[in-house]
């Protein structure tokens, strides 16, 4: 197997990326800002890690009484724009770790587009967002 391109359209926002630790290997969320160069939106269809088993993308969707996170199969990045995972709104689900994490690591998380490129991003651990 060849190896895969690695994305020039799409890049990190500065200080936009980190995971919610929690203790006792509990699912973490991630959150990260992707910024598209490209002239055509870029979805990111699939995410996968060497630091957790199960990567899952989540919508956080509110009425006026209650809010549940609906799983979504992929997100699209806007051409010349940017999409985030944000607190209150999109996330992504880190499950079962396969080595002990703490506040301080760095989450591997590998994006894979549907140009057929991946976007490599080392997501840093923190117990809060203010932690840079």
């Amino acid at each position: 197997m060849g190896k895969i391109p690695v994305s020039t359209d799409i890049r990190v926002a500065k200080n936009s990326a980190w995971v919610r630790w929690l203790p006792n290997a509990l699912p973490a969320a991630g959150y990260v800002g992707l910024m598209n160069s490209a002239d055509k939106p870029i979805k990111v269809t699939k995410l996968k890690s060497p630091d957790y088993q199960r990567i899952t993308i989540y919508q956080t969707v509110a009425d006026s009484e209650s809010s549940k996170m609906v799983r979504l199969d992929q997100v699209t990045v806007p051409a010349k724009g940017e999409f985030s995972f944000v607190p209150g709104r999109y996330h992504i689900m880190l499950e079962k770790p396969t080595h002990l994490i703490t506040p301080g690591d760095n989450a591997r998380v590998i994006f894979f587009l549907d140009n057929g490129t991946v976007v490599k991003v080392r997501i840093p651990v923190r117990t809060s967002p203010e932690l840079y």
